[in-house]
């Protein structure tokens, strides 16, 4: 049975929502919290909204990259194409732009509070001394990639953004800047992936 839309939109809904409520667990029984800088304790309205802001604007390089990795003729970037067009194209060509918002903000709260606010943040508090933040953005970035093992190429470039995530959450110290700028990118790219006539472009 194809997947229809709204299969493709609760199934990661689940998921990525249970992602973010293991990391709020897990976070409460080992005595840290997640959700870094995110509540009003962290900062007034201002700091809230400019850590938004920041993630709105590290959304472009993502983008950009994106675009340039669809139309560099590499091979292991073909198959990455291929690997996209059999799984993002057979989920999510059906549903609407709401649905994929929905899989996108799920995704950014989900993965960024395990990966940035409980791992990062958690294996840095843990590690303890100056060279702390960056061992545990190291470990963190390794494990996004891994966890999002789709092949080899997929590996590293998840490895790559993970690293990004992470060092827009060193730079704030607010986990809504890679909450956002996560949320943001996977709507465009998905949106840009089952756009009309992009798979007809990639099999010309």
């Amino acid at each position: 049975m194809p997947p229809t839309p709204t299969r493709t939109t609760i199934l990661p809904l689940l998921f990525e929502g249970g992602l973010g409520l293991a990391a709020l667990g897990i976070g409460w029984l080992l005595g840290h919290w997640p959700a870094v800088g995110m509540s009003a304790d962290s900062g007034g309205t201002q700091q809230q909204l400019e850590a938004i802001g920041w993630g709105l604007v590290a959304t472009g390089p993502l983008v950009l990259g994106l675009v340039a990795i669809d139309r560099i003729p590499f091979g292991p970037l073909s198959r990455l194409r291929e690997l996209t067009e059999e799984v993002v194209l057979q989920m999510f060509r059906r549903a609407s732009a709401l649905q994929l918002a929905v899989v996108s903000i799920a995704a950014g709260f989900g993965e960024e509070l395990l990966f940035r606010g409980l791992v990062q943040a958690g294996l840095s508090s843990l590690i303890g001394g100056p060279l702390a933040p960056w061992l545990a953005l190291a470990a963190a970035s390794v494990m996004f990639g891994v966890c999002h093992w789709l092949n080899t190429t997929y590996a590293l470039l998840a490895v790559l953004v993970g690293a990004y995530f992470g060092l827009l959450f060193l730079l704030t110290g607010n986990l809504w800047t890679p909450i956002i700028a996560h949320a943001a990118y996977d709507l465009l790219a998905l949106i840009y992936l089952v756009r009309p006539g992009h798979l007809v472009r990639w099999k010309e």
